[in-house]
């Protein structure tokens, strides 16, 4: 009886661990979330600064940052489509953990993509 009280003890100490670090990790992808989607538009902003520009004689150049800022735009709706906050709640904690993770690493993924896109864009000089 004693094991078993134990062990009960034990698996809700993990259990509300799991939760904890769940609930943390649903705080740092909707808090980095929230610092990339400001710099969605910029993206937005620097392409159509840069559309004008796409006839001249750096063309070929202002092109691949075009490409570049649509695509780190582009990176951030996907994201936005297939991330689901309303299925957490359906998941068990383990099988939450693991989404909140594989979500926050391909958010920081997407923050390197848009901010090296938003470098390369803004230190352009015609």
């Amino acid at each position: 009886m004693k094991k078993f009280i134990a062990l009960s003890l034990l698996l809700l100490g993990c259990s509300q661990a799991e939760e904890k670090l769940s609930e943390e990790l649903q705080a740092k992808v909707l808090g980095l979330h929230d610092v990339l989607m400001p710099k969605t538009e910029q993206l937005v902003s620097l392409k159509s600064k840069l559309d004008s520009l796409s006839t001249g004689a750096d063309s070929t150049h202002v092109r691949k940052l075009i490409s570049s800022l649509d695509k780190a735009d582009k990176s951030m709706m996907d994201w936005m489509h297939q991330f689901s906050i309303d299925s957490l709640s359906k998941m068990d904690v383990n099988t939450k953990v693991i989404y909140l993770k594989n979500q926050y690493t391909q958010l920081t993924e997407l923050q390197q993509l848009t901010d090296s896109t938003l470098h390369a864009a803004q230190k352009y000089r015609p």
